[in-house]
């Protein structure tokens, strides 16, 4: 092999003769070869990066009426605001973050991400304007969301598909358990501080885990990887800059989330179940403590201890979810003589898409009755448990179609999913009040329960159909 000769080649053809060169150690670049210890630290540094942002967007809910008075709020519809608009940035970020993850790496994106989200999310404490508060805190849910879209990635680099559950499992129950953790936390904090001290706590955690990922996590993204050794090798020319580094393929990859929203029915699908869920979440966690103080007259700081139930559904699901769709996923390839097939996330998608609306229907029903505060506390258990487990069936079935631009898709389910997640904390109170939690959660139920049904059916059915035409 003559090194003059590498400049003429292509990026592909270069590694191609790079990887015969040094073959052993190539084989250690791939994060999947790295060791299991390895992998799981970058795994657990992940997932607390992204239990920093949903930790942020809940703890304003029991500091709402303060807030309110501070920043001259007077609409229900204003006040749920306050914490609505940090998900519309968080969902929407990632259509951002993901791509570029994908041209400068997961390391520079993500650590980058997570410093802008500390200074924006500080500033969140000092307004005393309603809206310059609420333009803050949006630009704090964008630089936030690194770890939702990025996040897949890194998984979808370090795992290969029959050990991504477990991994699934650990990284999203601490983003999804935030929600529940920020309001107990919240709940105790204004009732000796004032609210301000929310955000300060929260950027305090934030810096922490953003120290010890500056010091521990690595690249994994494989193109990356090796175009940082080409660079080294003295192999990379200057073609390879302007491929890498030029506005037209930055521009490429920012559009590829709404290119495969736009193309891919099967992103759409996933997109629109999991846009649906991440709303019911997001609607139960707004709305949860005003059920326990409305309802039942509890304390602010004892209503918040009933997020709890929240949690444990939460690390129930995903601790339970996470292994048993790993030995779904290797019994039902070893059925198929090996052959892998993302259509076997589906499997575990039905159970998970009748849970939901079991939970939401006890929940609902047992706080319209004004039953023991045990009742509503179980029946949201069980439909947190529902939700972790359809997340963590989408989230597989993306990365085991998608493995080089799993970012990319992961971004592109949060166009829909912000929508979600912005406008039904909104309606939320409105339709409660005009139906009761009784039958405000059949309806969500019911629907619930035709989407949840026929999305697995669908891709079950048509999915390797639809995947030939990708």
């Amino acid at each position: 092999m003559a090194v003059e000769n590498a400049p003429a080649r292509s990026v592909s053809e270069r590694s191609a003769l790079l990887r015969d060169e040094d073959s052993t150690s190539e084989q250690n670049d791939d994060p999947k070869n790295w060791p299991t210890p390895r992998r799981w630290l970058c795994t657990i540094i992940v997932a607390c990066y992204g239990i920093t942002s949903p930790v942020s967007a809940s703890m304003v809910v029991p500091a709402l009426d303060d807030m309110s008075k501070d920043l001259n709020i007077v609409n229900s519809g204003e006040r749920q605001l306050l914490m609505s608009i940090f998900v519309l940035g968080w969902g929407l970020g990632p259509i951002i973050l993901g791509p570029l993850s994908e041209v400068y790496g997961r390391v520079l994106v993500l650590n980058t991400g997570q410093t802008c989200f500390i200074i924006a999310n500080t500033l969140c404490a000092l307004p005393r304007d309603k809206w310059t508060f609420i333009a803050v805190r949006l630009l704090a849910g964008v630089m936030g969301s690194g770890p939702m879209s990025i996040g897949g990635g890194v998984l979808s680099d370090l795992w290969r598909p029959e050990e991504r559950g477990l991994s699934l499992a650990i990284y999203t129950v601490l983003p999804l358990v935030g929600p529940a953790i920020g309001p107990i936390a919240a709940g105790y904090i204004v009732q000796h501080w004032s609210w301000p001290w929310i955000f300060y706590c929260t950027s305090a955690f934030a810096i922490l885990a953003r120290l010890v990922g500056q010091v521990i996590l690595q690249e994994t993204y494989t193109p990356v990887i090796l175009r940082k050794k080409l660079r080294k090798a003295g192999l990379e020319s200057q073609d390879d800059s302007s491929e890498y580094k030029s506005m037209k393929n930055l521009k490429a990859n920012l559009a590829r989330p709404f290119i495969m929203l736009g193309t891919k029915p099967i992103v759409q699908l996933l997109a629109f179940f999991m846009a649906y869920l991440f709303g019911l979440h997001n609607m139960a966690i707004s709305i949860y403590q005003s059920v326990w103080q409305d309802q039942y007259g509890q304390s602010p700081s004892r209503a918040s201890l009933n997020y709890i139930f929240i949690a444990a559904g939460l690390v129930l699901g995903a601790q339970l979810g996470g292994p048993v769709n790993d030995r779904i996923y290797a019994r039902m390839k070893k059925r198929n003589g090996g052959t892998d097939s993302p259509e076997i996330r589906t499997v575990l998608m039905y159970p998970a898409s009748l849970i939901v609306p079991a939970g939401l229907l006890w929940y609902g029903w047992s706080a319209e009755m004004h039953l023991h505060w045990i009742m509503p506390n179980i029946g949201i258990c069980i439909f947190c448990f529902g939700v972790i487990v359809g997340y963590q069936c989408i989230q597989a079935y993306v990365l085991d179609c998608y493995p080089l631009y799993a970012a990319s898709a992961m971004g592109a389910l949060t166009v829909l999913r912000a929508i979600a997640g912005f406008s039904f904390p909104i309606f939320a109170p409105a339709l409660n009040t005009s139906l009761g939690y009784g039958w405000a959660s059949t309806v969500l139920a019911g629907c619930a329960c035709i989407i949840g049904c026929s999305v697995p059916f669908l891709l079950s059915r048509f999915g390797p159909r639809l995947r030939e035409r990708m």
